[in-house]
C-alpha cells in the first residue's frame, strides 16, 4: 500500500470515529500505542467513561440543535401556548359577533382587560390559595349534605326504590339505583332553602353585594350585578326575578346580559345531579361544578363587554334594596312554595329527560339507513360532535380522548347537560379529560333551552320585544363563555 494510500485509509477511519461523535483526543489512541504499552489496560476503563459522558453531553447538544422543540420547548410550554392560544380565538370570535366592528381602545376596551385580569385573579384564588380552596371544598360539602337529607325523605316515600334497604338479594353486576327516585329529588329540598334564603333576605344580600363588585369592574349596572352574582347558583329565571320590577325598564344592553347567563351556567338545584353522577370517575366534581359556575359568570361579562357593551343610556335603579318586599308574606308559605316549586322542577326534569332521549334515539334509527363510517353507525351525537371537535382540542382535551369528548358535547348541545354527564360517567376516557370536559358541560346552552328561557323571560317582561332578537346571539354567547371557562381553568388545572 502507497504512502497515500495509508493516509486516505487514516483519515477515513477518523472521520468514521468523528461521525461516531468520539470526539475527545483521549480517545484517538494510536494502534502502536495498544499494542506496545500495559499502560492503555490500565487507562482504559477511564477513556471508556470519558467516550460515553461525551456521547451524552453530544446527543443532548445534537437534539437541541436540530430538534429544539423536544429540549427548549417542553410539553408544559407547549400546553399553556395552546391554552393562551385558545383563550385568545374565543375573544376575537367574540369581537367578530360584536354589533360595532370598529376597534376603538376606550373605556370598554379597557373593561374587558380589567374584567380578564379579575379573572385570572378569582381562577388563581379559587385553586391555589388555601383560604378559598377550603371554602369550595366547604361549599361542595354543604352542597352534597343536601343530597343525603333529600335520600332520606326518598327512603321513607318510595322505600328501596329511593335508596332504602333492598328486602331482595342484588345480584352481583347490577343497582338498585334509580335516577328519578334517588337522584333528581334534591331539586326539591334546595327549591325550599333557597325560598327560605331569599324569604329571610340573604340570598338578595348576599348578590347585591357580589354584584355592587361586577358593577366596579365590568361598569354594569347593580341590577345586572346582582342578577350576574344570583345566577352562580339560581336557575335560569330565578336570578331574573330578583329585578322583576324593573325588568320590563331595562336597555337592550342589560336584556342581553340576562340572556347570556341564562345559558351559560346552570343551578344549584341540579348541581348535586351532575355530581353524583360523576361520583366514580371525578370525586371532587361538585367542586369542580362550582369553580365552572363562577368564572362562567364573569366570562359572560367579558364577552357581553366585547358583543354588545353598554351603550351609556341612564337609568337609575334605586329600586333594587335589600329592604324591599319580601316576596313571602311568611315562613311557612316560603317553605310549602319553594317545596312546590322544586317539585314542579323534578317533574319538568323527569318529562325532558324521557322526551329528549327518546326523540334522539328515533332520530338515530332513522340515520340507520346510512352506512357505517369509520366502522361505527352514523348518529346525531357524531355528526354534531364531528363540529365540536375544534373546541375540544382548545379546551385541552387529550388526543385519545377528542373523539369522546367531542360526542360528548354534541349530546350537550343537542340534548341538554343531564344527559351529557351521564355519558361523560361512562365514556372511557382518562380522568384529566373528565375533569377538563366538566368545565365546557355544565351550563344550560342547549337547544332545547332556547325556547325555554324565551318564553320565561317574556312572561316577566312582556314589553321587551327586543328578547326574540337577542335570543340566538344571547345563546352563542352563552356557549362561549363557557368555552373561555374551560380553557382559563385548564391552565391552572394542568399547571
Amino acid at each position: 500500500m502507497s504512502r497515500y494510500a495509508r493516509i486516505a485509509e487514516t483519515n477515513s477511519r477518523n472521520n468514521v470515529a468523528m461521525h461516531n461523535k468520539s470526539f475527545p483526543v483521549s480517545c484517538w489512541i494510536p494502534t502502536a500505542f495498544k499494542k506496545s504499552s500495559g499502560l492503555f489496560s490500565k487507562i482504559e476503563p477511564q477513556l471508556n467513561s470519558d467516550r460515553e459522558d461525551y456521547n451524552k453531553k453530544f446527543e443532548h447538544v445534537s437534539e437541541m440543535l436540530y430538534h429544539p422543540g423536544r429540549r427548549i420547548v417542553g410539553k408544559r410550554t407547549l400546553h399553556m401556548t395552546r391554552f393562551v392560544f385558545g383563550y385568545c380565538l374565543i375573544l376575537l370570535v367574540a369581537f367578530l359577533l360584536r354589533e360595532k366592528k370598529a376597534l376603538k381602545f376606550d373605556k370598554n376596551f379597557l373593561v374587558v382587560v380589567y374584567g380578564v385580569i379579575f379573572q385570572v385573579l378569582v381562577a388563581f384564588a379559587l385553586t391555589n390559595l388555601p383560604l378559598f380552596t377550603t371554602g369550595l371544598e366547604k361549599t361542595a360539602a354543604g352542597v352534597m349534605k343536601l343530597r343525603d337529607a333529600a335520600l332520606e325523605g326518598t327512603k321513607f316515600v318510595f322505600g328501596y326504590i329511593g335508596g332504602g334497604e333492598v328486602p331482595f338479594d342484588v345480584k352481583n353486576g347490577t343497582s338498585t339505583f334509580v335516577f328519578a327516585f334517588q337522584a333528581l329529588p334534591t331539586v326539591i329540598i334546595i327549591g325550599a332553602l333557597s325560598a327560605i334564603l331569599m324569604h329571610l333576605r340573604i340570598l338578595p344580600f348576599l348578590a347585591k353585594t357580589i354584584g355592587y363588585l361586577f358593577k366596579l369592574i365590568f361598569k354594569v349596572r347593580s341590577s345586572v350585578g346582582m342578577v350576574a352574582a344570583a345566577k352562580v347558583f339560581f336557575g335560569q329565571f330565578d336570578s331574573a326575578l330578583l329585578i322583576k320590577p324593573i325588568l320590563p325598564h331595562l336597555p337592550k344592553s342589560d336584556i342581553f346580559i340576562i340572556l347570556a347567563l341564562a345559558f351559560a351556567t346552570t343551578s344549584a338545584a341540579t348541581m348535586p345531579i351532575y355530581a353524583d353522577a360523576l361520583k366514580d370517575v371525578c370525586p371532587n366534581a361538585m367542586e369542580h361544578i362550582i369553580m365552572s359556575s363562577v368564572i362562567s359568570v364573569i366570562s359572560v361579562l367579558i364577552i357581553c363587554s366585547i358583543v354588545m357593551p353598554a351603550n351609556g343610556e341612564k337609568f337609575l335603579d334605586s329600586s333594587i334594596n335589600s329592604e324591599g318586599k319580601r316576596p313571602y308574606d311568611s315562613f311557612m308559605e316560603a317553605i310549602q312554595k319553594g317545596l312546590s316549586d322544586g317539585a314542579y322542577v323534578w317533574w319538568c326534569i323527569v318529562g325532558i329527560l324521557i322526551g329528549m332521549t327518546a326523540l334522539i334515539a328515533f332520530i338515530n334509527y332513522v340515520l340507520d339507513v346510512f352506512p357505517n363510517y369509520a366502522g361505527m353507525p352514523v348518529t346525531l351525537q357524531r355528526i354534531v360532535g364531528f363540529f365540536m371537535y375544534p373546541f375540544s382540542w382548545i379546551i385541552g382535551i387529550q388526543e385519545q380522548d377528542l373523539a369522546s369528548i367531542s360526542q360528548i358535547l354534541g349530546v350537550k348541545l343537542v340534548l341538554n347537560e343531564t344527559i351529557a354527564f351521564f355519558d361523560l360517567a361512562k365514556a372511557d376516557v382518562s380522568g384529566e379529560s373528565v375533569v377538563k370536559a366538566i368545565y365546557a358541560i355544565n351550563n344550560f346552552g342547549n337547544f332545547s333551552c332556547i325556547g325555554m328561557t324565551a318564553g320565561g323571560m317574556l312572561a316577566l317582561a312582556p314589553n321587551q320585544k327586543c328578547i326574540t332578537e337577542l335570543i340566538s346571539k344571547a345563546f352563542v354567547v352563552g356557549i362561549l363563555a363557557t368555552f373561555l371557562t374551560s380553557t382559563l381553568m385548564n391552565i391552572f388545572i394542568s399547571f
